[in-house]
């Protein structure tokens, strides 16, 4: 992908941003990862330290040090990841394309909002669909569930799947609990592709709060509680009941206990495995089973949230 300088000047301008330039510019760059360093990119760096394979390239940074000639710099007063991505994602974030294909198969109550992108192979039974979301393909929306505003729902996702819940019985045969509640995911949520939400049970609603990102490969066990501005890596799994509460940042591969609950701003690692409730906010949990210890600030690959 590229972007032009001017681009990113009116964006800044825009946005009210003040930067100032060093260096030498060129008029177009290559949208680029530190990861990958290639010449004559459109890099943010945080700190100081430059790769040197970058060449004729542009850095956005809040830090004025110094850079080979052939490179250019913004220098600004804000964080320069966060000010990249609202750059990149102004350009070339996701919008929905307000198609819906004709192979997609749509339930004839289903609510469809304004500018709703269904893609091949959707199923959507009668649930409410906000506007501006996004359903790909072979995705699965069923009765009772309610998609909030500027949502994306990857492929081969299943919104309001069934659970299980039983009792046994007195000649030893599993009694089944049927399965009758929602699901509701709120405005300006991701959902990973291949990720299960499954619906409450009775008259339960799993829910996912706003600003929550789910990555791919996600099991959400019924009536589970997701606050808002949360974020699950890959494969993670939550047992029925099981609560999360705001701005907690969940590692890959961490098994929710059924019915746990954990703190506003919990942090767990990687592979957890979470089999008690939290004491306190703020709290980091490790290991298997999970231990808790205090959070410290600035953990790498966890963002920094405001508090209000």
């Amino acid at each position: 992908m590229q972007i032009s300088y001017n681009q990113i000047e009116d964006f800044l301008n825009c946005k009210g941003i003040a930067f100032s330039i060093k260096g030498n510019l060129q008029s177009n760059y290559k949208i680029c990862s530190l990861f990958y360093p290639e010449s004559n990119g459109f890099y943010f760096v945080i700190g100081n330290n430059l790769n040197s394979k970058i060449k004729k390239s542009l850095i956005l940074s809040s830090t004025n040090f110094e850079i080979s000639k052939d490179n250019a710099m913004l220098v600004i007063n804000e964080n320069p990841q966060v000010v990249y991505y609202m750059i990149t994602d102004y350009y070339f974030g996701e919008k929905s394309t307000g198609e819906v294909c004709k192979t997609a198969v749509i339930h004839k109550n289903a609510i469809i909002g304004k500018n709703v992108q269904i893609d091949s192979y959707a199923v959507l039974g009668n649930c409410v669909i906000g506007n501006n979301t996004i359903i790909k393909s072979h995705s699965v929306i069923t009765d009772n569930s309610c998609i909030g505003q500027n949502v994306i729902i990857e492929p081969h996702c299943t919104v309001g799947a069934t659970g299980t819940a039983w009792a046994m019985g007195g000649d030893g045969v599993k009694i089944k609990q049927p399965q009758l509640g929602g699901v509701i995911v709120k405005d300006n949520c991701f959902l990973g592709a291949n990720s299960t939400i499954v619906r409450g049970s009775l008259n339960e609603k799993t829910t996912i709060g706003e600003n929550t990102i789910i990555a791919p490969g996600a099991r959400i066990g019924h009536g589970t509680q997701i606050g808002k501005s949360v974020h699950f890596a890959n494969n993670v799994v939550t047992g029925g009941n099981s609560k999360i509460n705001d701005f907690c940042f969940v590692g890959s591969s961490v098994t929710f206990r059924p019915k746990v609950e954990v703190h506003p701003f919990t942090v767990v690692g990687a592979g957890a495995v979470v089999v008690k409730n939290t004491s306190k906010e703020n709290s980091l949990l490790i290991g298997v089973p999970a231990k808790e210890t205090t959070s410290k600030n600035n953990l790498t690959g966890v963002p920094s949230y405001k508090r209000k």
